[in-house]
């Protein structure tokens, strides 16, 4: 298989995983009566987490190396590697998390008969840096909890907590430990159920987001995916800033795996 045809086959799954990815980042607007507790629970769960905001953060730059071995495989051989690697990415990521991306390229790759490719390569790489930082934002800069003023319900089945809320899109569902974990957020609506099962380093300063699974159930037409993000971070100024993300998952029986770096700028 040619690396345009490889490509092609990585980025149908590419263009799957990152919308995954985008789906946390709504806004909610819940329809359910409000539990006398929410407010203070809500509360006590926001200053429970790791927070950019809370720390003054007002975005960075950073370039973005994608290890194009481990996204090509079997394609990468040299010849490959000198085009994708002359492919050279640069985001700027605003201080509500939101990202931005571009691309300059290198000699191998500026050339006339490339340029369809490498748009591609730009769409599908901007999809996925946009798609994880849409989710880590909810996380780390602003939070994983609706605000108070829209009705949510509080249920206590064992010993965890569990808020249920509508939004326009289906109802969703966070739920978390007594020690305000979050171990599962969760939107159902009448065509899918979407799913982020987050992981967490307890720190001095809350918990830390270190890895997250992203599930997306379709109800009849559709293909399960199915994706795994692995957070390194580098300390820049007092903050935690993304280093290197590593995913991998499947898109119904097809394999997806990439590695992301970000060099951070400085001022």
């Amino acid at each position: 298989m040619s690396a345009v045809n490889r490509y092609f086959t990585f980025r149908t799954s590419l263009f799957k995983l990152a919308w995954l990815a985008l789906i946390v980042s709504v806004c909610v607007n819940g329809q359910v009566p409000t539990h006398d507790d929410v407010p203070a629970l809500i509360g006590r769960a926001r200053n429970s987490y790791y927070n950019l905001t809370r720390k003054g953060f007002k975005g960075f730059t950073a370039t973005v190396d994608p290890n194009w071995e481990i996204i090509l495989a079997n394609a990468a051989t040299s010849e490959n590697l000198k085009v994708f690697r002359d492919v050279r990415f640069l985001m700027v990521v605003d201080g509500n998390g939101v990202v931005t991306v571009r691309h300059e390229l290198g000699p191998n790759a500026a050339k006339p008969n490339l340029e369809t490719i490498v748009q591609k390569i730009h769409y599908d790489m901007e999809r996925l840096i946009v798609g994880f930082f849409n989710t880590w934002r909810i996380f780390m800069v602003s939070s994983p909890f609706p605000e108070t003023e829209n009705p949510i319900k509080l249920e206590t089945p064992g010993d965890q907590y569990r808020l249920v809320y509508n939004r326009q899109a289906g109802e969703v569902v966070i739920m978390l430990t007594r020690d305000l974990l979050i171990t599962d957020w969760s939107l159902t609506s009448p065509t899918a159920k979407r799913t982020v099962k987050p992981h967490f380093q307890k720190t001095a300063d809350g918990f830390l987001l270190t890895s997250y699974q992203g599930l997306f159930e379709p109800v009849g037409a559709g293909i399960k995916t199915t994706l795994d993000f692995t957070i390194e971070y580098q300390d820049v100024s007092g903050l935690k800033l993304p280093y290197k993300v590593q995913l991998k998952g499947m898109h119904g029986s097809e394999p997806v795996e990439a590695e992301l770096v970000f060099t951070v700028k400085s001022d």
